[in-house]
Parts: structure tokens; C-alpha cells; sequence
């Protein structure tokens, strides 16, 4: 078996014995006294790894497996192998591929360095507010409209093929493009396939250097996938921290992390809350996005794409997470459906940096400004769809034909992209951007065909 966990023995090496397998999920008995919440044990084979995760009474524990069951069997003898999992950190991360325990998955040997418990409390953060900076990302419909700053946790929402992991990943490429800081990556209960695709992805492209990948694929067991984000999220703040750079957390998908918590305690047998999410769905959450945390020097910003079952916004889970964001970009299908890319729907995504007092008021004028337009744009589309345009009035034909085109500049051509759809990749600066919406709110561009406004980056190439 290729998962290990490396730990250095704690406490008494005390045995227990493997009472029942159910899912992912063990019943364990010691014959001494039980080992606490978070203890790390062994299959006698070295054949399985798990982690308690609750006293059933004075003598077994149900531990949850963060390796594959493959061979154990009931009766088999455990060992405690250490308090708690811990991953390896060093700089000798960066460029590599790992599993959701920390082990190398790239075939490349494993790196030395600190150990740092996954469940470690980042203390002494309380009251330290990063100042205030945006981070542009080179996107312009994100830039303009739904602005980040540093140490912001953006929302990417969206049921399945809207753009979410392609969006994720042109992100990872221009934040390292402008060598911003260290880019983290969490793949979490996503296909094997996915996973290959952007590391192969991120190597052709050069970034690769840059950037530390973890995953926990949906083949694994539900605490290996749970594992995943917190492992990642220890190596970002370990990044920040040890080398005084901003560290840039890429979760993917977190909503596969509440699954996991989900069937964990549907293993466990405990009562479940709406629509059968695990009552601690919350508490699940909030031991992710805590982790999460800002510095007064630096900061970690986090991007985690959350898929929406059956397009529901108001999932359980989905609503529980937008509890954490400062920021929520929902990709629409409607917006795809009509070739617009990334299709982000402008008027459901909102950002708590989009102020005044933090984007300055030219910005903040040309966002209020568009807005408007698109608002105005849809309480019209109704009326088009069934008389046309033409039975508009003068000032509704302007607004609709603006929209149009804002709608069409607002879309550009991706760097990831580029194998599929012969478009070379753009990273558009914010000033270029209001530049270019300035001048189509000023009319300037109304006779312009939209397909000169389609899939560019700079308003000049609408010449």
C-alpha cells in the first residue's frame, strides 16, 4: 500500500482490536484505557490508518479510515501511532503533488521539514486587520464588479459545467504570472481525471514552481477527502508565516467537504438535520474557514468553487458557506448557455469590498453604472424576447444595445484556455477595464458590431 503516515510514537504503544468495519468507519477495542479524541492508529499489517474520531463507551472508539480498507479485516490489531495528524512543511513543497495525509503522490521522494498537526489552532490573530488592499486578478468581470482584496474569501457557486474549475485554475495562473505569493491547492472529492488535467495543466504552463497541490480525490474514504482542505489550509498559513508572503488558498470543491462530513456521520449513525446534512454541518465549516485567517503583514485568500446541487442556492450546505465569504461570484448556466465567459451572473454576485471607501469613487461610479444597466437590461429582456427591440423606446434601445455590449467586452479569452479555443490568453489590468467600460457607457461604441466586443481583452482591439 502506497498511503503511510509518518508519526513519531506518542505515549504508550498500547494494541486494540478491530471490532467492525462499516463504510469508513471502525469499531476498535482496547483493552486498556482508550486513546483521546484525534489519536492516529495502525493496522497491524500497516495495512490502514485511522483517527478517532469518538468514544463509544470506556473501551471502543470509532475511528474514521484515512487510507484504504483493502486487505483489513475484523479482529485485526491496531497500535497508536501518534496524537495527531501532521504533514511535513518546508519550501520543498512547492511543485509538488501530494494526498491528503501530506505523502507524495508524484513519484518524486518525500520532503523533510516541520511537522505541523492539522488541528493546530492558529492563535494571537484576533484583532489584526490586514490594511486594506485589492488584489487584481486580471479578470475583468471580477475586477470590475465584484473586486477582492487580500485576505478575502471569495465564493465561486455553480451547478456542474458552468466553468468553476476553469475559472480556479486561470486564477492560480495569473496570481503566479504577477508572482503575488505562494498558491495552495485542495482537490476535494473531485475526479482523479481533474486532478491529473491541472497538474499536467499548471507544469506545461511554468507555474507549477509556484504552486503546492493536495488532494483527496472521490475515491477515497470520506476522512481522507475531509483531510484534504485542512491539510491544505495548514500549508498555506505555514507558507505565510515561514517565508512573509501572501499565501493563496485554491479549495476545490468545498462542498465536497460538508459531503464528507455528511457520510461520516451517516456511518456513525448520528440523526441527521434538513435535507440530511450532519447536524455539526456548521461546526464542520467553521473548522475549515477559521483556518483560514489573516495576519496584520500578510494574508491568505482563499477561492473555493462550491458546486449547488440541482442549481439551489439555497441548499443547506450552500448557504452555510456563503455565511463565511466576503465575497460570491455565482456562474450561471443561462450566462453559458449564451456563450458568455466566465459566465458570471453580475447581478446575483455581490463582494463586501465593492465600497466607495475602499475601490475609490471612479471605480464604484462605473460598477453602480453598469449595474443599473444590466437590472434595467433584464426587466427589459422580457419585452424583447416577445415584440423585439424595435418596440422599445429610443431610451430603452440605448440601454439594451449597452448592456449588449458590456455584457460582450466583459468576457475575455483565458490562458488555460487556449488549446481549445485558438484564442491567445489575456490579463487585463483594472485600469484598462474602466477605460474600456467608460467608453461604452459613453456611447462610443454603440454602432460596433458585438462580435468585435466578444472574447477581447483591451477596448482598443474593438477597432
Amino acid at each position: 500500500m502506497d498511503t503511510k503516515i509518518k508519526i513519531t510514537k506518542e505515549g504508550k504503544n498500547a494494541d486494540g482490536i478491530i471490532l467492525s468495519l462499516k463504510g469508513g468507519v471502525s469499531e476498535i477495542f482496547f483493552e486498556s484505557e482508550v486513546p483521546p479524541i484525534h489519536t492516529i492508529l495502525e493496522s497491524q499489517n500497516r495495512r490502514a490508518i485511522f483517527e478517532v474520531i469518538e468514544k463509544k463507551d470506556l473501551k471502543t472508539v470509532r475511528a474514521v479510515a484515512l487510507s484504504s480498507l483493502d486487505g483489513v479485516e475484523r479482529n485485526e490489531r491496531v497500535q497508536i501511532l501518534g496524537k495527531e495528524v501532521a504533514v511535513s512543511l518546508s519550501k520543498k513543497i512547492l511543485g509538488r503533488m501530494f494526498d491528503a495525509l501530506g505523502n507524495p503522490i508524484d513519484g518524486a521522494p518525500s520532503v523533510g521539514g516541520d511537522r505541523i498537526s492539522v488541528y493546530r489552532r492558529e492563535d494571537g490573530l484576533e484583532g489584526k486587520k490586514p490594511k486594506v488592499k485589492i488584489l487584481e486578478t486580471g479578470i475583468k468581470v471580477i475586477d470590475l464588479l465584484a473586486p477582492v482584496c487580500y485576505g478575502d474569501k471569495i465564493g465561486l457557486f455553480g451547478g456542474a459545467g458552468v466553468g468553476k474549475t476553469i475559472l480556479i485554475t486561470e486564477l492560480i495562473h495569473n496570481i503566479s504570472l504577477k508572482k503575488f505569493g505562494f498558491s495552495i491547492f485542495a482537490g476535494i472529492g473531485e475526479r482523479i481525471r481533474e486532478g491529473n488535467e491541472l497538474y499536467s495543466t499548471l507544469k506545461k504552463m511554468g507555474i507549477l514552481k509556484d504552486t503546492v497541490l493536495y488532494f483527496g480525490e472521490m475515491d477515497k474514504s470520506p476522512g481522507a477527502r475531509f483531510h484534504a482542505g485542512l491539510t491544505a489550509a495548514t500549508a498555506a498559513f505555514y507558507l505565510k508565516e515561514k517565508f512573509g508572503q501572501d499565501a493563496f488558498l485554491f479549495i476545490d470543491n468545498i462542498f465536497r467537504y460538508a459531503m464528507a462530513g455528511m457520510e461520516m456521520g451517516a456511518i456513525l449513525g448520528k440523526v441527521p438535520s434538513e435535507l440530511g446534512y450532519q447536524a455539526t454541518l456548521e461546526k464542520d465549516l467553521a473548522l475549515l474557514e477559521e483556518k483560514i485567517s489573516a495576519g496584520d503583514k500578510n494574508s491568505i485568500t482563499s477561492f473555493q468553487a462550491v458546486y449547488v446541487p440541482a442549481d439551489d442556492l439555497t441548499d443547506p450546505a450552500v448557504v452555510t458557506i456563503f455565511s463565511h465569504l466576503d465575497s460570491s461570484l455565482v456562474l450561471s448556466r443561462e450566462v453559458a448557455e449564451k456563450g458568455i465567459y466566465p459566465a458570471i451572473d453580475t447581478l446575483r454576485s455581490n463582494s463586501l469590498s465593492l465600497s466607495q471607501d475602499i475601490i475609490g469613487s471612479r471605480h464604484y461610479g462605473v460598477a453602480m453604472k453598469i449595474k443599473e444597466i444590466f437590472q434595467q437590461y433584464q426587466e427589459l429582456s422580457h419585452i424583447i424576447a416577445i415584440l423585439g427591440v424595435e418596440e422599445l423606446s429610443l431610451k430603452d434601445r440605448i440601454i439594451a444595445k449597452r448592456a449588449e455590449r458590456l455584457q460582450r467586452f466583459l468576457t475575455q479569452p483565458f490562458f488555460v484556455t487556449e488549446a481549445f479555443n485558438d484564442k491567445k490568453g489575456v490579463y487585463v489590468p483594472l485600469e484598462e477595464t474602466l477605460r474600456g467600460c467608460e467608453k461604452i457607457l459613453e456611447g462610443k461604441f454603440d454602432n460596433t458590431e458585438l462580435d468585435k466586443l466578444y472574447m477581447i481583452g483591451l477596448i482598443s482591439e474593438a477597432k
